[in-house]
């Protein structure tokens, strides 16, 4: 239940409309209590509130609705105008970057609100002479001030925001998160498996094709230890799965029919893909900005460099932590689920491969490549180095085949010469005697 709660929550937060319809609602709220409120100001207000006479008043708010609906077009259509720059120049995925930003949503709902709390207050005084809303109007006259120093704020945030420097920083903080978040500080003690040698198993297929967005793991942990049987899934979130794949695999074999129908709804599946349990998310986010870049439209390799500066980051906080848990056991310490996840391996290809691919020709993508893949290289321990050193291989083959200019190869050369060096002084200052 959680990580589907979890998925809505992250559509949720990455829409337009959320945030600036709870503004609205409270914007609402507001105008009944300022057009309700008691107020008393005698025959010499308070400097502050509004003065004008009863039959000013409609005149004075339609004005400034007619200004706030001008001002709120004009913010939404400076909107449509980025987020259409950004997906032709960025990437249409990276969207929802921009439609999660809070900056955008609380300026576009301040915009909005400010409309429904002026018509509100409105349609109350029209017509009336009995009494002057005064406080309801000083509020929505403050409101509009809001607005104008808001807008200024929202264009100067919009144009920061187009920045590709920006984005990319964005796109990898979030990527540090969720690494914080799914990878344990330190390698786990984990539970010993659950012997199944000679015990017969049963597959349980996926009924719903699509993205798996999160998997329901506590819910299935419990399930699988009320039948005593041992799950293992077989498709991780982040992956595309088609109906009928096989989902899990469940020993004893008596077990999957009690657990087919628990197993298929903790699968929580959909048609694009999220970050809630997916590390490769935002790393795929980031690699097309890079391809972008690269592309002949474009030809921005000081992007696809700025890319490959912030995976590096990402990847090396990735070496600091532990692997992510892919055993999971009941009270009793047996285990009862094993859920495929992310590995270094797996990142490393997926932060390097299509880069790579993309720039065999560019010796300045390449030379980036191998200088921070060489500063990885320098930090890993034993489990993490053969992804390293495997891509590594892989930029110096694509470099001698690819790379015309003889001096740019041997840029190359010399920098793979000077880490192995740098390995080879290091490994035997490790070694006793």
């Amino acid at each position: 239940m959680v990580p589907r709660l979890l998925t809505i929550w992250d559509n949720i937060r990455t829409s337009l409309w959320a945030l600036p319809l709870t503004m609205v609602l409270a914007a609402a709220g507001l105008a009944i209590l300022a057009l309700n409120a008691d107020l008393d100001v005698g025959s010499d207000p308070v400097w502050f509130l509004y003065s004008g006479s009863a039959s000013q008043a409609p005149q004075f708010l339609g004005n400034l609705v007619t200004a706030m609906i001008t001002m709120a077009t004009l913010a939404i259509s400076i909107t449509m105008v980025v987020l259409t720059l950004a997906a032709q120049q960025l990437g249409p995925r990276l969207i929802r970057n921009f439609m999660s930003d809070r900056q955008t949503q609380v300026s576009l709902g301040l915009f909005i609100a400010t409309v429904v709390y002026l018509l509100l207050v409105l349609r109350s005084v029209y017509g009336n002479s009995d009494s002057v809303a005064n406080l309801a109007i000083t509020i929505g006259t403050a409101l509009v001030l809001a607005s104008v120093a808001g807008l200024l704020v929202f264009v100067h945030h919009l144009a920061r925001t187009i920045i590709a420097d920006n984005i990319i920083d964005r796109v990898g903080e979030a990527l540090d998160r969720d690494i914080a978040r799914l990878m344990p500080e330190k390698d786990e003690d984990r539970p010993p498996p659950l012997p199944g040698d000679g015990i017969a198993s049963a597959t349980i297929p996926l009924v719903e094709g699509g993205y798996v967005q999160a998997i329901d793991i506590e819910t299935l942990v419990n399930r699988a230890a009320d039948a005593n049987a041992l799950v293992e899934l077989q498709i991780r979130p982040g992956q595309h799965a088609l109906p009928g794949s096989i989902l899990a695999r469940v020993t004893p074999q008596i077990a999957a029919d009690k657990l087919a129908e628990p197993v298929q709804s903790a699968y929580v599946i959909g048609r694009t893909r999220t970050s809630v349990q997916d590390l490769e998310f935002s790393v795929h986010q980031l690699v097309e900005v890079a391809l972008r870049a690269l592309s002949p439209g474009i030809n921005d390799p000081f992007t696809a460099i700025a890319v490959l500066d912030r995976l590096s980051l990402s990847l090396r906080l990735v070496m600091s932590r532990g692997a992510a848990r892919s055993r999971f056991a009941d009270d009793k310490d047996i285990v009862r689920l094993v859920v495929p996840t992310s590995t270094f391996e797996g990142l490393t290809d997926a932060a390097f491969n299509q880069i790579r691919q993309a720039a065999s020709a560019n010796p300045a993508i390449l030379i980036r490549m191998a200088d921070n893949i060489g500063q990885l290289l320098c930090q890993a321990n034993a489990r993490q180095a053969p992804a390293l050193e495997k891509h590594l291989r892989l930029v110096v083959n694509a470099g001698s085949r690819s790379i015309a200019a003889e001096d740019d190869r041997n840029d190359l050369k010399a920098i793979v010469d000077a880490l192995r060096r740098t390995l080879k002084e290091g490994s035997n200052r490790e070694q006793p005697g």
